[in-house]
């Protein structure tokens, strides 16, 4: 594309820059306020009472652009930042202000380059004035700093508002470098010492398979490594579905095999030796669930049960069907105190009483509720002793959160 077919060459950006009734352009509009019109702009927010106070206050970087996208009014936070007086950014747009080199690059400025088209900021102002609205969109920049080019990840968020007939944009804007980091680290940490565990337990069971050796010392060591690998995925799973980065999967599931394959893994687990898992009322139905979700909560529901259970008690496991839903149940003798129900599902409270646990029936309340769609629920009384519940509906709609 030809940017002069736009209109006009391409003039430089910064102080003093003439308006330009058509500028050259590869992506957004390059038009800009003529001074007496920005400075009557700037004058409106000027005169909002508490404004300089409120933008201040805020922990992003704000910045209050004009409906041309320049910079009208910056909060001290952004202006620390840059280490820039309030004079130094306004006129400017979000791209010029932050040091992004595709402003450079471009013909008229920020949104002006062929790069533009990709970037986030520019996208999200033009979404909320296009439809009123906040639009939030992530954004990687790089930007020119005395030491060098550096790579930012920002999320953007803007906002549409009015005064009077003039139209304005608030732009917040937060370092989600960090995060974006840790996350990369998240995954490859993941995919590395699964394939690790994952060795391990073939080598175990090959081991097992074989006619020579300790054949109980090998079966235990690939008991051992299959429980490394489900520590890992449970782990896994949790970290993306706080993030909203876990998908579902549902497929049609015999709710009678789900309930005897936790039975039969579990028979193996070191929490079980000296207790009994049984079945009772288990409705053989099909469902439409994500497998491995709906394995995880019950299975932190039978280790809960099993490790509250003492030796020769038993944990009884059910389903029952509930017309358009279905409820699964696990259940022990124990009674919690009531200390420990107050606090069940918060994310760091422990019904063990040990600092650095408390995942376990927090994450049965984030894969019931926010992705299986279901309910997780508890009751815990004399006589009837403890009983966990997760009531699913019988089809199950593939969401990404």
């Amino acid at each position: 594309m030809d940017p002069t077919a736009f209109g006009n060459e391409a003039t430089t950006v910064g102080e003093g820059l003439p308006v330009l009734p058509s500028p050259s352009t590869y992506f957004v509009p390059a038009e800009r306020d003529a001074p007496d019109e920005f400075h009557r702009k700037a004058a409106l927010l000027h005169g909002i009472p508490m404004l300089r106070q409120v933008l201040d206050a805020m922990p992003s970087l704000v910045m209050i652009l004009n409906a041309n996208r320049q910079i009208v009014a910056a909060n001290a936070p952004l202006l620390e930042l840059l280490k820039v007086a309030l004079a130094e950014v306004v006129e400017k747009r979000p791209g010029e202000a932050l040091g992004c080199i595709r402003a450079a690059e471009g013909p008229n400025g920020c949104g002006t380059d062929r790069h533009c088209v990709t970037c986030g900021a520019v996208n999200a102002i033009l979404e909320c004035q296009r439809d009123d609205t906040k639009a939030v969109r992530e954004c990687r920049i790089l930007a020119g700093t005395p030491s060098g080019i550096a790579a930012l990840d920002l999320r953007v968020t803007a906002s549409s508002f009015r005064i009077g007939d003039d139209r304005f944009v608030l732009a917040a804007v937060d370092d989600i470098s960090q995060s974006k980091r840790l996350d990369v680290l998240q995954r490859a940490f993941f995919h590395d010492v699964l394939n690790t565990a994952g060795c391990v337990l073939g080598y175990a069971q090959y081991l097992n398979d074989e006619e020579t050796g300790d054949r109980e010392v090998y079966g235990r060591l690939a008991a051992l490594s299959e429980q490394l690998i489900e520590s890992i995925l449970a782990q896994r799973d949790l970290v993306f579905a706080e993030s909203g980065d876990l998908q579902t999967q549902p497929v049609p599931l015999r709710t009678s095999q789900i309930l005897e394959e936790i039975r039969t893994h579990y028979a193996r687990h070191s929490a079980t030796e000296g207790r009994a898992i049984a079945l009772e009322d288990a409705w053989d139905g099909t469902v439409i669930a994500d497998r491995q979700l709906l394995l995880r909560v019950l299975g932190n529901m039978v280790k809960n049960a099993l490790e509250a259970t003492g030796p020769g008690g038993v944990v009884t496991l059910s389903c029952l069907d509930r017309g358009s839903e279905v409820t699964y149940s696990v259940h022990n003798a124990e009674v919690m105190p009531e200390e420990t129900q107050l606090q069940m599902f918060q994310r760091s409270f422990s019904t063990k009483g040990q600092t650095g646990r408390g995942i376990g029936t927090y994450s049965m309340k984030l894969f019931g509720e926010r992705y299986l769609g279901g309910k997780v629920d508890f009751t815990s009384r004399d006589p009837e002793g403890t009983t966990f519940t997760l009531t699913i509906p019988k089809t199950m709609v593939q969401t990404r959160q």
